[in-house]
C-alpha cells in the first residue's frame, strides 16, 4: 500500500510539472492607436514616377497636421476619423479617402486615385536620423543616370557631398521622427527626406529650374 502511495504521488508530480512547461507565455497585444502613427501618401504619374509625397500626423480632437516637400502646411481644414478599423482623412469635414486597416497595414482604399498609395508608419521614439550617414543617389524621371550621393545627419543638421562629406552644415525641420525638411535659401531648392522600412527616400524641387529629382538611400 505504501509502494502504491508513492508512485501515485510520483505520478501527481510528473503531470503537475508537465502540465506547467506545456502552458506558454500569452502575447499581450497592445491596442491600436492611429495616435502612435504616421500616413505617408504618395502620388505617382503615369511613369510610375512619384511626384507628390506627404507626411500626415493624428493629433487630438480629431486633427491632422501635413507634411510634404514644402515643409508644415499651415491648413487647420484637415482631419481625421478613425472608428472600428476604418480611417476617414478629411478636409472641412468632407471625406477625401477612406482606408481600411488591418494588422495595423492598410489593407484597402476607396474614394481615393488609382495612383495614390498610402503607408502607415509608427512614429519612433527618437530621431533615427540623428548621427547616421546614408549612401545612394538622385535620379531624374525617365533618366536611367544616378548622381552619386552621400547625407549625414545630426539631431538637428545634414551635410550632403558626392566625395568628401564635410561635417553637417544645413539645418532641417524634423516632422514626428520620419520626415525631414530644409530649404536652400541661396539656391531655392527644396529637400524633403522620409525614413521608410529602413530606407531614406529623398525628394528635392529645384525652384530656379522648376525641375525635381528623387533620391533613395540606405545607411
Amino acid at each position: 500500500m505504501k509502494t502504491l502511495n508513492v508512485l501515485l504521488l510520483l505520478f501527481v508530480v510528473s503531470f503537475t510539472a508537465c502540465k506547467k512547461d506545456s502552458i506558454a507565455p500569452k502575447e499581450i497585444n497592445e491596442p491600436f492607436d492611429i495616435r502612435q502613427y504616421v500616413l505617408v501618401t504618395r502620388q505617382t504619374n503615369n511613369n510610375n514616377w512619384v511626384v507628390n509625397v506627404s507626411v500626415t500626423s493624428f493629433e487630438a480632437q480629431s486633427k491632422s497636421i501635413v507634411f510634404n516637400e514644402g515643409g508644415q502646411i499651415p491648413d487647420s481644414g484637415f482631419g481625421y476619423s478613425y472608428a472600428d478599423g476604418v480611417l476617414k482623412l478629411l478636409y472641412d469635414g468632407r471625406v477625401n479617402s477612406e482606408l481600411k486597416i488591418e494588422n495595423n497595414l492598410i489593407a484597402s482604399k476607396k474614394l481615393s486615385g488609382i495612383t495614390t498609395s498610402y503607408q502607415l508608419i509608427k512614429i519612433p521614439n527618437e530621431n533615427p536620423l540623428n548621427g547616421n550617414t546614408y549612401n545612394g543617389g538622385w535620379k531624374s524621371e525617365g533618366s536611367f543616370l544616378t548622381t552619386v550621393a552621400s547625407v549625414k545627419f545630426t539631431d538637428t543638421h545634414y551635410s550632403e557631398a558626392s566625395i568628401n562629406l564635410p561635417p553637417p552644415n544645413k539645418t532641417y525641420q524634423l516632422f514626428k521622427n520620419i520626415a525631414a525638411y530644409s530649404y536652400d535659401v541661396t539656391n531655392r531648392v527644396d529637400s524633403f527626406w522620409v525614413l521608410s522600412d529602413g530606407k531614406l527616400e529623398g525628394y528635392r524641387q529645384y525652384g530656379n529650374s522648376n525641375t525635381s529629382v528623387n533620391g533613395t538611400f540606405s545607411k
